[in-house]
């Protein structure tokens, strides 16, 4: 702003008292008020009417160098004009779609080219005096700058497209973990409620209650992911944080149902203090996604283990159950194949491997081996 400023009043010093020294001051403002009101439309969007402006800014450039050259003996490029000109085509280049580009650029380079017209020789100047063609390379330098900051915004919009893909991916990965967790254990209970209704209503009314206790436990699961994507100042990152033991402890614990039992092995070195976040998660929604699809696909399982030891300087991670022959009765779970996806994505950014298969004595393991460090 101040250097604007400046410009003008050094046009304005030197420029005739007359209607042709109006005209150079005039189209100076008139270049600089358009490159900040160019800069503006670009934000809004208003890309026809910003080349639309560069095209009138250019035309009354180009009367004016004629005015100039026509009736002045001593000339003045005007250099208010000429900085709002070269602005006006770093903007373009930088902000302009194809063909608002090119409708804004031409006319722009033309008129910043046409200057050298009505500027003083460049001997007279003595920081100029020994460049050739300035009034070309100047232009084209603002071009290239443009660009150059053009390209510079491409990379950073795909480098936060990527962050929020990858947000996104996140998300999608606790979101199945979460409703496949909890809303796979109402059902599993539902069904076992059917037949045991008749015969046995004492279990009947706990498995219900189960079903309740289950289904308000996933309400608080999904409102805390609910107010983590609409906090934005950060404020549940605050909050206390369960370790990561205690969660996997709860989850092997809530498991454990009519007729089928479940329990965690830790080995004696294994410390889930020292886990990172990244890590830690890995393992519990591990250990989700091992529990879930045993009750989505394992009703003849009767027992459950869960075991976490090391192998070096890695963890491993081992969810098995005891089901055995074919699974009989109505199909209630099609596969989605999402949970062991983005389960593998998880084990593949961490450098781990992921494997999944029956076992040679019976039952089927999930197992997970992953880096520490």
């Amino acid at each position: 702003m101040c250097l604007s400023a400046l410009l003008v009043l050094l046009d304005a010093s030197v420029v005739s008292f007359s209607y042709v020294g109006l005209a150079v001051v005039a189209s100076g403002v008139m270049a600089l008020g358009a490159a900040a009101a160019q800069l503006r439309l670009y934000r809004f969007g208003r890309q026809w009417t910003a080349g639309a402006l560069c095209v009138v800014v250019a035309t009354v450039s180009l009367l004016t160098t004629s005015l100039v050259k026509g009736t002045v003996l001593q000339r003045t490029p005007g250099w208010a004009e000429l900085l709002g000109l070269l602005v006006l085509l770093c903007l373009s280049c930088r902000y302009g779609r194809p063909v608002p580009l090119m409708l804004s650029v031409v006319p722009l380079f033309v008129a910043v080219v046409r200057i050298e017209g009505r500027a003083p020789t460049l001997s007279d100047l003595p920081v100029l005096n020994d460049i050739n063609g300035l009034f070309t390379l100047l232009p084209v330098g603002f071009v290239l700058l443009g660009g150059y900051l053009r390209a510079e915004d491409g990379r950073r919009r795909t480098a936060a497209e990527n962050v929020r893909q990858a947000e996104r991916l996140d998300l999608a990965r606790d979101l199945h973990d979460h409703v496949a967790h909890y809303v796979t254990a109402m059902v599993v209970q539902a069904q076992a409620g059917e037949p045991t209704a008749e015969r046995d209503p004492a279990t009947a009314r706990k498995l219900f209650a189960n079903i309740e206790r289950t289904g308000q436990e996933g309400l608080v699961a999904m409102s805390r992911m609910v107010r983590l994507l609409r906090d934005a100042d950060g404020a549940v990152a605050e909050a206390p944080v369960t370790p990561a033991m205690t969660r996997i402890e709860d989850l092997v614990h809530q498991f454990s149902g009519t007729g089928q039992h479940a329990w965690l092995d830790i080995a004696d070195d294994v410390d889930g203090a020292v886990w990172s976040p990244q890590l830690a998660k890995s393992v519990e929604r591990l250990v989700q996604e091992g529990l879930t699809n045993i009750r989505k696909h394992a009703h003849t399982a009767t027992t459950v283990h869960v075991k976490l030891g090391t192998d070096g300087d890695r963890l491993v991670v081992r969810v098995r159950d005891n089901a055995s022959g074919q699974q009989r009765g109505r199909v209630w779970f099609r596969p989605s194949g999402f949970g062991m996806v983005g389960l593998s994505e998880r084990v593949v950014e961490l450098g781990g491997e992921l494997s999944s298969g029956p076992m040679p004595e019976g039952g089927w393991e999930l197992a997970a081996s992953i880096p520490m460090k």
